[in-house]
């Protein structure tokens, strides 16, 4: 791709709507040497090349080796740091999670990429393309892991903007991805990685001979791929038409153990004598059938317009049970431990946990002529979901029991819609003249 302008007589220029990547920037002007030199762009970047020029002839030539990377924004006080295409394939993701990557990269993110400068998450917005990719049901950049951030294959670049960030975007942290778009050549990537607890698990000291690991398969594989556009006989589309096409799936099906609180056998038979907390003091149930005004509650010497019998030696009669109650008792997990539930944890339960995220990214790119440029992209990403509720900590899923299935309660499926979206852009730079970038 080649795009040329002409400077305005005190010198001042401007090349509009460029994509990421590497440009050969040659200036020429009469009486003067043609000077070429290479410059890298990064996302989102304004950068400012300011070439001398040497009396001579145009035929000849001064070419400078050397890459220019502009590493000082002279005109703006925003405090930046990019992630490039080559840092983004060659450092290790566990779990291939752009957020997290961002986060160990990026001097000032916190909390795994979801804050910038000790601001809340909701104050780090990250932008792909343009759009917004933030979390509307519970803000912040991600709703799980895998989810709403694009396939780091599907991406370009990512520039953060952690201070003074400028006033097109609406956060005062902004990051801002870029993705990939097709060039000439046939390009792309396959993957796959995968954990399975079936080999090689490691067991602690403490864990005992007939220790089993938890169930835990984990799987990502994805495939990238991009080149020009060609309809042989109809269309050829180099230097013009590009495509980019990437898919990512990533799975999780696991179990965990938590230790959750259940009413112990005692209780659902109505006998609440046990009920101490931990100071050891009896946590007193008062029947409320008994309900009047007294002058000396229950013995108290304090009047009280709602005085109530307690249950003799704290036990209700099980004839007082409602059917509700009873139902609500057989779909309950019978406790594990002999613990006090009102003092620790009785019922050692399994967490299964089964997540879905397909994340997919197409785009195509088109160059009118050197003044006018377009693109679309498309991304997908929908999560499934299925683990326990936490409100507000994870409660057991229900046992099958008076015709309610398993799981009838407590154990949550979401289907979450996390990102999709289009984009479009029609960009015109000036006038063609003496300056030139390919």
């Amino acid at each position: 791709m080649s795009v040329d302008t002409r400077s305005n007589h005190v010198g001042y220029y401007q090349v509009p709507g460029l994509f990421t990547g590497t440009y050969a920037v040659t200036v020429t002007a009469q009486g003067m040497k043609t000077t070429t030199t290479t410059v890298e762009l990064h996302v989102a970047q304004a950068a400012v090349l300011n070439p001398s020029l040497t009396p001579g002839s145009v035929s000849e030539k001064i070419v400078v080796t050397s890459e220019i990377t502009q590493l000082v924004t002279p005109d703006n006080a925003t405090i930046t740091s990019t992630l490039e295409n080559q840092r983004i394939n060659q450092l290790p993701m566990n779990g291939r999670l752009l957020l997290s990557l961002a986060g160990m990269t990026t001097p000032g993110l916190e909390g795994g990429g979801q804050r910038a400068n000790g601001l809340m998450p909701e104050a780090l917005e990250y932008v792909q393309d343009g759009a917004p990719l933030s979390n509307r049901n519970f803000g912040g950049a991600v709703n799980s892991t895998q989810a709403q951030l694009p396939d780091p294959d599907a991406v370009q670049e990512v520039r953060i903007e952690t201070a003074n960030t400028s006033a097109q975007y609406s956060e005062p942290g902004t990051a801002i991805i870029t993705t990939k778009s097709g060039t000439n050549g046939l390009h792309g990537s396959l993957f796959e990685t995968a954990r399975n607890n079936a080999i090689g698990v490691a067991r602690a000291r403490q864990n005992p001979a007939n220790f089993s690991a938890p169930h835990l398969v984990r799987n990502e594989f994805g495939a990238s791929i991009g080149g020009p556009v060609i309809i042989p006989g109809l269309y050829n589309g180099k230097d013009k038409t590009f495509w980019f096409f990437a898919y990512e799936r990533f799975s999780l099906a696991q179990s965990t153990y938590q230790l959750q609180t259940v009413p112990n056998m005692a209780m659902r038979s109505g006998d609440w004598s046990g009920l101490v907390n931990g100071a050891g003091q009896l946590q007193q149930l008062y029947d409320p059938s008994t309900t009047a005004p007294s002058a000396n509650c229950n013995g108290t010497g304090i009047a009280n317009m709602w005085c109530r019998a307690p249950f003799q030696n704290n036990q209700i009669p099980l004839s007082r049970l409602a059917p509700t109650t009873k139902i609500l008792y057989d779909i309950t997990p019978r406790p594990t431990t002999n613990d006090n539930p009102l003092v620790a944890p009785n019922l050692n339960a399994v967490n299964p946990t089964y997540q879905v995220i397909p994340t997919v990214t197409v785009r195509f790119d088109h160059t009118f002529d050197e003044n006018n440029k377009a693109y679309l992209r498309y991304t997908d990403n929908i999560q499934f979901s299925q683990t326990l509720r936490n409100s507000p900590n994870n409660q057991p899923s229900t046992i099958a029991a008076d015709g309610i299935p398993a799981n009838a309660a407590g154990y949550g499926s979401s289907p979450v819609a996390t990102s999709a979206e289009r984009s479009a852009i029609t960009t015109s730079s000036p006038r063609p003249s003496s300056w030139r970038l390919s």
